[in-house]
């Protein structure tokens, strides 16, 4: 790698933030990244209110996040413990803890079996932990309801349905088993005692994108550029087109945008563009909302919303602070639904559990969790762009090729920059 001494890393969100960090680590010392928005973060997004942060994105770090926690440590970005506990909402409007949630759909023996047959999934299928999709067991293309089921731990996956449903990664009946275990850990472990040990969560006190801005400005960011073509030909420096006029060359790029959009500056025609098209994305939706009759000072989960037949509805809402009736709302949205229909949905769930919505406040809708289906993991998906790595000096990262998170994403683009710049 001693010929290349120039690199842009396309995409300023903890992907490509990450990736230019890296590189700055292993030596290099010309990185430009270009962020077509006027923000740096991409899915993390906070806005400061009078109220204090409100978090439009990513909203919690898990402690299993090394590379986040490790980062806001670094950086000086303070953080603090989750502040309300996690409630699960059933069909009849009773909230339940975990447990209670559990006893009230299971005798004990099913739910002690399904621990134990979790805890030997965790360990049989412990590579979902690196930082890639490729390699995997072909058990792992199963839909996550097969999966769960014919592992023997469905009661589990049903007590985690709120948290991966609610937290826009679609529905256990459509997507494979591989994503979901890669998170499933964050949220619930075998204690060593027959029962569960919750996940333990940070926030933010001062906005989670303050941590990627406090990143940012140790590199060189170029704010409102946004990469309108990328031309290679072999042999000479990779030619990036700016805002559609301005040129510049590098000796290698780094494609840390949504790589479901990359084909709007990709070459036509070349295979990467044709494989990031086969991507799938959800539509989901977060608004800050303020509402009377509501209780506070919980993270609810709305079990019966957590259904394809269900899509529309709130999957889940929290509220930090019970003294403001200030909330968060997350929702996945059918393609054909617009935005009218979407909060009717919203104030009737609300309405349903006595409380009465005043206005929502600010929303931000997203393009969410790139991912492919079970036929093209059996088809090879990840291993053929792991293929395409490097050619002509371009490289891919970011959450579609691991998974929607923030750690994730920023672990992959860590990890490809290591192996093949370090």
């Amino acid at each position: 790698m001693q010929a290349i001494q120039s690199i842009a890393v396309i995409g300023a969100g903890p992907a490509g933030l990450t990736a230019a960090d890296t590189l700055r680590q292993l030596g290099y010392k010309k990185v430009t990244v270009f962020e077509q928005g006027t923000r740096v973060g991409g899915k993390v997004c906070t806005a400061q209110t009078p109220a204090g942060p409100v978090e439009l994105g990513a909203v919690i770090a898990s402690a299993e996040c090394e590379l986040v926690l490790g980062l806001a440590q670094r950086l000086d970005v303070p953080l603090a413990p989750y502040p309300v506990e996690q409630r699960f909402l059933d069909e009849q409007g009773v909230r339940h803890d975990a447990a209670s949630f559990l006893a009230g759909r299971y005798s004990a023996d099913e739910i002690r079996q399904a621990i134990v047959n979790y805890g030997a999934a965790l360990e049989r299928y412990a590579m979902v932990r690196y930082d890639t999709l490729a390699g995997m067991p072909r058990a792992l293309h199963e839909t996550f309801d097969r999966f769960a089921a014919s592992h023997g731990f469905t009661p589990v996956a049903e007590l985690a349905r709120g948290a991966l449903v609610g937290f826009g990664y679609g529905y256990y009946e459509t997507v494979p088993a591989l994503y979901f275990m890669k998170l499933i850990p964050w949220l619930f472990r075998p204690d060593g005692q027959g029962g569960l040990a919750p996940g333990r969560f940070h926030v933010f006190p001062r906005g989670f994108q303050g941590l990627w801005e406090a990143l940012a400005r140790e590199l060189d960011v170029r704010l409102g550029a946004a990469v309108t073509a990328l031309d290679s030909q072999q042999g000479r420096p990779l030619q990036l087109t700016v805002n559609g006029r301005d040129q510049h060359s590098f000796d290698a790029v780094v494609v840390a945008t949504p790589l479901h959009t990359a084909g709007s500056f990709l070459p036509a025609g070349s295979e990467a563009t044709a494989m990031f098209a086969q991507l799938r994305s959800n539509r989901y939706l977060v608004s800050a909302f303020a509402a009377s009759g509501l209780p506070g000072g919980e993270f609810l989960f709305l079990h019966q919303n957590e259904r394809p037949e269900r899509i529309g509805h709130m999957n889940a809402w929290a509220n930090r602070n019970p003294a403001q009736p200030m909330y968060l709302g997350w929702q996945l949205a059918g393609d054909a639904a617009s935005t009218g229909e979407l909060r009717e949905l919203l104030a009737g769930d609300i309405a349903a559990q006595g409380g009465t919505l005043a206005r929502v406040v600010m929303q931000q809708e997203w393009d969410y969790f790139p991912h492919v289906d079970g036929a093209a993991l059996d088809a090879g998906y990840f291993e053929r762009i792991d293929a395409l790595q490097g050619q002509g000096r371009v490289y891919y990262a970011g959450g579609a090729l691991n998974f929607e998170t923030v750690e994730h994403s920023a672990r992959q683009a860590r990890a490809l920059m290591r192996r093949h710049f370090g």
